[in-house]
């Protein structure tokens, strides 16, 4: 299959939010093996997670198949200065990603204190998991609302063109 074949198929909301969703599995299962020290220990400690290893990937799918379905309605209804501001914030955010990766060694006194506090988050993993998923759901209907607002205003926009 081409490339282009392969964007095409990316451009699909389902295909492309179970994509991310198995993604996000094998990220989990991945730090969870590293930290682990092998990939059988590692699945054990990610399967140890209960319901959360079957929400979590669910929830960001749905998230990012919505982002993908929105993209996908909007993409041939936007002007042309709506595409080249949308590029140069895209632009811009990678610039300063780029630029700021230098103070990643500025964090490395920090590695001490999260291993301090690790004990807290392990202890708390469940009420910060749900948060998190509180956070997506919430993002989900934000993304599923403008959904609906640019519908119909696609819509209202193809009337008056009758």
């Amino acid at each position: 299959m081409s490339a282009q074949g392969i964007k095409n198929r990316f451009k699909n909301p389902y295909v492309f939010g179970v994509t991310i969703g198995i993604l996000v599995i094998l990220f989990n299962l991945s730090i969870a093996s590293i930290a682990e020290g092998s990939l059988q220990e590692g699945y054990q400690v990610f399967l140890s997670n209960g319901i959360f290893i079957y929400l979590i990937p669910l929830a960001v799918g749905i998230q990012m198949g919505l982002f993908r379905y929105h993209r996908n309605i909007t993409a041939g209804n936007m002007a042309g200065t709506e595409k080249m501001g949308m590029a140069g914030s895209a632009t811009s955010t990678l610039a300063m990603v780029a630029c700021c990766l230098h103070h990643v060694s500025d964090l490395l006194p920090a590695v001490g204190f999260l291993i301090a506090t690790s004990s807290f988050f392990t202890e708390y993993k469940d009420a910060i998991i749900i948060i998190g998923l509180l956070a997506n759901l919430a993002g989900s209907i934000y993304i599923a609302r403008a959904i609906f607002k640019d519908r119909a205003i696609i819509a209202d926009a193809n009337r008056s063109m009758v």
